[in-house]
């Protein structure tokens, strides 16, 4: 597919220096989306889904011309080495894009630091708030549980703030998933309710009446006053205690046992024992209603409802391939907030401190940009782009390109002409008579069966024409 187009970012990033910034610090509304990632795990696939999809997308170094739709890829120079060599290569790069992702659908806001280590090279990392403050006019990452378990960043480490602007207000951040914090309320309330009545000791169990004076139960203390614990209830929270914390234990099975004094009146045994469930079976309601909160939930996440829902074509929270439309949609925003921040954080402070002008080889604005070919489903045209190709109207690395393949897949030149020796001689097997017909005359031999020396010899007298068809048939490409 061709690279997406180059839009105005609204400023999202910017290299913040210590003395210029307040600590990082999460809003009551960060801090729950946060704990909704934790907990809510319709909320968590969502976005891990998403962020697995943009890990798999490759970054590139490119150049904007001014009036121009798509940047150009820059292959070669030190532009294009910097962008190779960030975050240590597509591994780095890969590993960086998704923590990028989910802190971008999460609070809406990050920060990127590059550090550079022992030898001279600088790692990348993404810290949250919570783990990142300025202490003394430097900056200092926590790396443990303890309040004191902070460390000193270097002077020089590059601090990047990252974030998607609020709509009102944008110097503040905002995440699409705070306009789903509604739909999140409700699937958790719906969520643990339904997780109460699974683990609940009385509704899973419910109790038993029997006659105490004719079976036996062990005596249990008195209440000496009204404020008195009561020894039934008592036995009920340490049993139901207990098959909460165990499920297989055997007080998550049996019944409560409760006494009744029936008298000596003759009863039927039925009358000695009597089970009543107080269990409270999932209603459909319930079930509809929680269906109801995860398609809400879908609809308002920003990444394809299926995802959620199950529906189409798309049923799994791993990084399936998504329609061109798909990546317009939800990958392409988040792409450029991205590569605008690691273009002002990483590629431009580099270029200045090499002493680079922070252009391309043809003057236009240097970039990161990127390609999402990898995770783009494409409809089968093959048999079209065929058909197109042999009438004359598809281009070579067009017919390449609808195949599944690139340009550096056609054959070296030792590999095409080992194709064409290899065709030549199937052309001049195909010309040698393989059954003898005794009763064919000398002339006839002659005319229908040439001497195979005499074809070798025609063969060789056209290498072009058959270079070009051996291109042709094998290749698909006229490298003419």
């Amino acid at each position: 597919m061709r690279l997406p187009a180059f839009n105005s970012v609204t400023a999202s990033a910017a290299v913040i220096p210590p003395r210029r910034m307040h600590d990082p610090e999460y809003t009551s509304e960060q801090d729950q989306l946060w704990d909704y990632y934790q907990r809510l795990e319709e909320f968590s696939a969502a976005v891990n889904w998403k962020a697995n999809a943009i890990s798999r997308v490759r970054l590139i170094a490119a150049e904007f011309m001014p009036g121009g739709d798509e940047p150009i890829p820059i292959t070669e120079g030190p532009i294009a080495d910097l962008v190779a060599e960030f975050a240590g290569g597509i591994g780095g790069q890969s590993q960086i894009l998704g923590e990028t992702a989910i802190h971008l659908n999460v609070p809406g806001e990050g920060w990127l630091c590059g550090v550079e280590d022992i030898f001279g090279e600088r790692t990348w990392k993404v810290y949250s708030a919570d783990e990142l403050r300025i202490r003394n006019g430097e900056y200092q990452i926590r790396t443990g549980e303890s309040s004191r378990a902070w460390e000193s960043l270097p002077v020089d480490t590059l601090v990047v703030r990252f974030w998607r602007p609020h709509p009102r207000w944008g110097w503040r951040a905002t995440s699409r998933a705070a306009y789903a914090l509604g739909a999140m309320k409700e699937l958790d309330l719906i969520n643990r309710r339904i997780i109460a009545e699974t683990i609940s000791r009385m509704a899973a169990n419910g109790v038993i009446l029997y006659d105490r004076g004719k079976l036996s139960f062990p005596d249990l203390p008195t209440p000496v006053s009204a404020e008195s614990v009561d020894p039934f209830a008592q036995l009920l929270v340490d049993v139901g205690s207990k098959g909460v914390a165990d499920p297989t234990s055997a007080q998550a099975t049996i019944k409560i046992p409760i006494g009744a004094d029936l008298g000596d009146s003759d009863v039927k045994i039925s009358d000695l024992i009597h089970v009543i469930d107080l269990s409270n079976p999932f209603s459909e309601r319930m079930l509809d209603q929680r269906n109801g909160a995860v398609t809400r939930l879908a609809t308002a996440l920003d990444i394809p409802a299926e995802q959620l829902t199950g529906l189409g074509d798309m049923t799994h929270w791993g990084a399936a391939q998504i329609e061109e439309s798909g990546i317009k949609v939800h990958i392409t925003p988040d792409m450029e907030m991205i590569c605008h921040a690691f273009t002002e954080g990483f590629l431009y402070p580099t270029l200045e401190a090499e002493g680079r002008a922070l252009t391309g080889p043809r003057g236009g604005k240097a970039v990161i940009w990127y390609d999402p070919s990898e995770i783009v489903m494409r409809p089968d045209r093959s048999k079209e782009a065929i058909e197109a190709y042999d009438r004359g109207e598809l281009s070579g690395p067009a017919f390449l390109r609808e195949l599944g393949f690139s340009e550096t897949d056609q054959p070296d030149e030792e590999e095409l002409a080992r194709i064409i020796e290899l065709k030549r001689q199937l052309t001049v097997t195909n010309q040698v008579p393989t059954t003898p017909d005794d009763n064919r005359n000398d002339t006839a031999v002659d005319t229908a069966n040439p001497d195979p020396t005499e074809a070798q010899t025609d063969i060789e007298d056209m290498p072009v024409d058959i270079t070009e068809r051996a291109r042709r048939l094998l290749t698909g490409v006229d490298r003419g």
